[in-house]
């Protein structure tokens, strides 16, 4: 790829993350994530609510009731809450008692009071409502993505040592709970003269998916590590873009739940390309 039309591609790609970083209901329009307890949770804008909404919602929305692993919305009446399982395909009003099907499910229920989105987030064995608000001030006045100059020569190769069958590893979230995670491979490449092989999730599109903290975590880079997604393997090679390594949504927002790299994908070099954090 010429370096010109690498560029700008580059560039083009950065842009659109920027702007998907802003969008109505992005990492930077989380409100909240509140953890829920065994038993009634309150719902709504009144102060002390268990799950709290922003203060233009009603002061009590209604109640979201845990118990065996499941979460029901009881609403209040006139909390004018509606749901649907898939946001982009419209909601129904909740007349009442409903189940809200957490993000692990294969359709999820949204909950909406207006335009603030909800759902349910399994983690382990506790469960939270994790709340949107497009009104969220910061979403406009962040400072979104910063990005270290671009290298034309920090797109690898990367030798491809596939797991059959993959590989269960155990790796902790940013808020201390222990999740399971599938590998399909090992990804071996070389940085300015160190030997990398992190370890790789796989996409449904055939494309690799690495979590990793390179040696200029908290120096440069966000300290938690970064993401970054691989070109289209061929054979047993396939490229890795450093220039697109991106910071978590944790680096933009308190209410994330980010995995942290497992000892494998803590590389002894810095990669000093791709998203910057200060």
């Amino acid at each position: 790829m010429e370096n010109k039309a690498y560029i700008e591609e580059l560039n083009t790609w950065r842009a659109d993350m920027g702007e998907r970083l802003r969008a109505p209901y992005s990492w930077l329009a989380l409100t909240g994530l509140f953890w829920l307890e065994p038993g009634a949770n309150s719902l709504g804008s009144a102060p002390g609510s268990r799950v709290q909404l922003p203060t233009r919602a009603p002061a009590s929305a209604g109640s979201l009731h845990l118990a065996n692993g499941q979460v029901t919305l009881r609403p209040a009446p006139g909390a004018a809450l509606s749901a649907g399982a898939n946001p982009s395909a419209g909601e129904h009003a909740v007349s009442g008692e409903i189940r809200l099907h957490d993000d692990h499910s294969q359709q999820p229920t949204f909950l909406f009071w207006e335009d603030v989105r909800m759902l349910v987030l399994k983690r382990g064995e506790r469960y939270a409502i994790r709340v949107w608000d497009p009104q969220r001030p910061e979403r406009q006045s962040a400072t979104g993505r910063v990005w270290f100059p671009p290298d034309p020569d920090a797109r690898v190769t990367a030798r491809i040592e596939r797991y059959d069958p993959p590989v269960r590893v155990l790796r902790d979230d940013i808020v201390g709970i222990q999740q399971e995670a599938e590998m399909y491979a090992a990804l071996y490449f070389e940085y300015n003269g160190v030997h990398c092989a992190p370890q790789a999730e796989l996409l449904d599109d055939g494309k690799y998916y690495l979590l990793f903290k390179d040696a200029s975590a908290g120096k440069g880079s966000y300290g938690a590590g970064r993401f970054l997604t691989s070109e289209l393997p061929t054979g047993n090679e396939v490229v890795l873009d450093l220039n697109k390594l991106y910071s978590p949504p944790c680096a933009f927002t308190e209410f994330a739940t980010c995995p942290l790299p497992q000892a494998s994908n803590v590389l002894p070099v810095a990669i000093e390309v791709g998203e910057r954090y200060e």
